[in-house]
């Protein structure tokens, strides 16, 4: 059962999904340096155990999934879940939530949102030492991306309320959804 109302996930997701769509458009505008040092996260290409890139039915055989209720259209290749078998929590800070991302059925990317400062500040920590020094901001102070050969990060903080959310995804599955974003914001253009 989710501890959260509806409101609340469709607020949270709506505020999320930007974060994304701005570090894939940064993604793209700076692809990871070879040659650089790459991170002791990075070789793993994978999150709690499970490669980046494994099918979605692979996937439910070692994690309870459920579908966030605001999940999209039919034929969206973009779906989001929740476990229901974890704790919010990594390494012993409570996160507020852990969102998994599945593009064309393969796991692409995980969400984890901090309530307030003092969790941002611990989180944004560990991903300097999951991914070493941050490669630079896409928005100024308030965006700090990681960039790496397998797999790159980004945390967005709001500067008035300290809630973080950081998104941790597979490159070359950000590509794919990449092109696939620029596609349908193209259709929907044609309907305005």
């Amino acid at each position: 059962m989710r501890s959260r109302a509806p409101g609340l996930w469709s607020t949270l997701l709506r505020r999320f999904l930007p974060a994304a769509l701005a570090a894939g458009f940064f993604f793209a505008a700076h692809p990871a340096r070879s040659g650089g040092p790459v991170s002791s996260a990075d070789p793993d290409n994978a999150f709690r155990g499970v490669a980046f890139g494994t099918a979605l039915d692979e996937v439910k055989k070692s994690w309870e999934l459920e579908p966030l209720a605001d999940d999209p259209a039919p034929g969206d290749p973009l779906r989001q879940f929740i476990r229901n078998d974890e704790t919010k929590s990594l390494g012993g800070l409570a996160v507020q939530e852990i969102v998994y991302y599945f593009f064309g059925e393969k796991f692409y990317a995980v969400g984890i949102c901090t309530p307030d400062s003092r969790r941002t500040g611990i989180l944004r920590r560990a991903l300097e030492i999951a991914y070493g020094g941050s490669s630079g901001s896409s928005d100024g102070a308030d965006s700090i991306t990681w960039l790496g050969k397998n797999v790159s990060a980004q945390l967005r903080i709001n500067p008035s309320t300290g809630e973080g959310r950081a998104l941790i995804f597979n490159n070359e599955l950000q590509s794919d959804y990449e092109a696939h974003f620029s596609d349908a914001a193209k259709r929907t253009a044609t309907e305005l």
